[in-house]
């Protein structure tokens, strides 16, 4: 096995050299010395550096790169200014084909290793359509001294930034005034998000602060509006209170011509055009036709909602976040859809409900966070449903999650992964279950 063979001493008395093997689902390359991991940050397979282990833990250690002595094929040289400081695009230095090979790869070994399913189709993935300039969100941090960027790699340090390589082009050109605003204002800012939208002239600005509006800030938020900053709203808010000024919705547009209005705080997938393609694939797996009576769990504000509801007899939709439920519903009146009933709820309640009363569904979709969506399963099976589809941004979630459907009776037939982060590890995958 490449790397599998004794460390061999370099100069340096604790130095050796190390080949990296393959990437880790994390900002890791991963090299083996005497069958102990070796996780490296800023590697790519293919690599042969000299390395230093800087924390061990037993069966595996994290190190650090301290000489490329040969660099794979599959490296690149990262075309964005701050890589070396910035924690936000781990993999720029892995060419993009490598990049989805590792994010399918990574979503396989979870199904297997975590979820001990077997017996399933492995869809080939699917690659962003762009590879820069993707994210329509971005968040910026805001520092004591009022500059504003990303924080370095494991730390809260900040990189201040004028660009960003993978936002929207408009979403760059909003910094400079972003930051001459930060500097204007009294009330302490944490962080500020910049959301655009698919429709021209669309680009809205979060803050969070940290402790209380101070009124004599609605001048300099008045008038980050009013000059010609392109940014068309702004929302402001702390603990207990939010304020508004201007255009704080965004247009969010779909292939089949539905037209979600999200206010810039609501949730929405970064990637336009590759959650387009995610849509395409829910709605070609799940077959829906206007005998479905379909439960949608952790809906956001429509995302999925409104385009299955077209193809549907009814969706019942669960979301906890009540400003994504009224972001939804004004979505559904303004494209004239009244076949979905919204309820406001944590899920695992939603659905002990739901089991009760002995409602039934044809078919469920569900998107939740990270975390994924641990103890409903039971609950879940009970409700009747011939097909399950589970869309994640974490494979180790959705393996543990689809492994407690299959005791339940479900069988996984197919995972068709999608990359909506190309330079990041994460990696969108949405499953199909059927009994």
């Amino acid at each position: 096995m490449a790397g599998a063979k004794s460390m061999e001493q370099t100069n340096a008395k604790n130095d050796f050299t190390l080949e990296i093997e393959s990437l880790a689902y994390g900002p890791y390359g991963i090299g083996r010395i005497d069958n102990q991991v070796i996780m490296v940050p800023a590697t790519v397979p293919g690599d042969k550096i000299t390395a230093r282990v800087t924390d061990a833990k037993g069966n595996y250690a994290f190190g650090e790169m301290v000489r490329l002595l040969q660099p794979s094929r599959l490296r690149q040289t990262p075309p964005c200014p701050y890589v070396n400081d910035c924690g936000g695009c781990p993999w720029q230095q892995v060419r993009y084909e490598a990049q989805l090979k590792a994010k399918a790869q990574s979503v396989a070994d979870a199904l297997r290793r975590i979820g001990k399913l077997e017996g399933f189709e492995l869809r080939p993935i699917i690659a962003s359509p762009r590879e820069y300039h993707y994210r329509r969100r971005v968040r910026l941090q805001c520092d004591k001294d009022k500059r504003i960027g990303f924080f370095r790699a494991f730390s809260h340090d900040l990189v201040e930034i004028d660009a960003c390589l993978i936002a929207d082009g408009t979403l760059n050109k909003v910094i400079y005034p972003l930051r001459t605003w930060v500097n204007e204002l009294d009330t302490t800012v944490e962080h500020v998000e910049i959301v655009t939208g698919d429709d021209p002239n669309e680009i809205v600005a979060v803050g969070k602060a940290a402790g209380e509006f101070i009124s004599r800030d609605n001048s300099p938020c008045e008038h980050l509006l009013n000059q010609a900053s392109g940014i068309n709203g702004l929302i402001l808010h702390g603990d207990k209170w939010r304020k508004e000024w201007g255009h704080t919705a965004v247009s969010i547009r779909s292939d089949d011509g539905i037209c979600l209005k999200v206010k810039g705080d609501v949730f929405t997938q970064i990637n336009a055009q590759g959650n387009r393609k995610l849509l395409r694939e829910l709605l070609a797996a799940g077959g829906f036709d206007k005998n479905d009576q379909l439960l949608e769990l952790y809906s956001g504000a429509g995302n999925f909602t409104l385009s299955i509801a077209k193809q549907a007899r009814e969706v019942v939709v669960v979301e906890s976040y009540r400003q994504s439920i009224d972001s939804g519903k004004r979505s559904a009146q303004f494209n004239g859809i009244a076949n979905i009933r919204w309820v406001c709820a944590h899920v695992p309640a939603a659905l002990e409900r739901f089991a009760k009363q002995r409602e039934r569904f044809s078919k469920i979709i569900l998107d939740p966070p990270r975390a994924g969506a641990k103890g409903i399963e039971r609950n879940l099976a009970s409700l009747g449903a011939e097909k399950i589809l589970y869309v994640s941004c974490n494979p180790a979630s959705l393996a543990r999650d689809l492994s407690a459907l299959a005791r339940h009776g479900y069988k996984l037939t197919f995972v068709q992964p999608i990359d909506l982060f190309p330079h990041a590890f994460h990696v969108e995958a949405l499953a199909v279950m059927i009994r």
